[in-house]
């Protein structure tokens, strides 16, 4: 038998469950979406904090080597040095010599190297030749 006022009443409350039980539960997964967003906003703040530390490690040091270049460039920067001791360097070490020089804004002292470097060759190619006439002769 239904009685009007009491069956709808029942009604009503069971739908009220329902929907307290709904929105209980819809507000329990926002709580969760909640925690996995303050979850990964954390690793982007640490992955930002280590970002951060990387740029001023990387700046220190761009600092120190860009001192240090200068250091070197303002020493091999002279005209003495390079004609005492171009000729006893290989290639390889004058042509590196070279690029770092130009490389520190100071490309005619490169070239000073360079230069120096091939005179100091020429003098010994005409050395060893000079060896071997003198061997032609006493061999003749």
């Amino acid at each position: 038998m239904r009685i009007p006022f009491i069956t709808n009443w029942v009604q009503r409350r069971k739908l009220r469950a329902e929907v307290g039980h709904l929105a209980l539960h819809a507000f329990y997964n926002s709580l969760d979406e909640i925690d996995a967003l303050e979850a990964l906003l954390e690793v982007e703040r640490r992955k930002a904090m280590e970002a951060e530390v990387q740029a001023r490690v990387t700046a220190q040091t761009h600092r120190a080597l860009n001192c240090a270049v200068a250091q070197f460039a303002e020493a091999f920067d002279n005209p003495l040095t390079a004609v005492h001791q171009a000729d006893g360097l290989t290639f390889a070490e004058v042509s590196a010599l070279s690029s770092l020089l130009a490389a520190a804004g100071r490309p005619d002292a490169g070239e000073l190297w360079m230069t120096h470097h091939e005179m100091g060759n020429q003098a010994d190619e005409s050395e060893d030749s000079d060896d071997v006439a003198e061997a032609e002769v006493v061999g003749a």
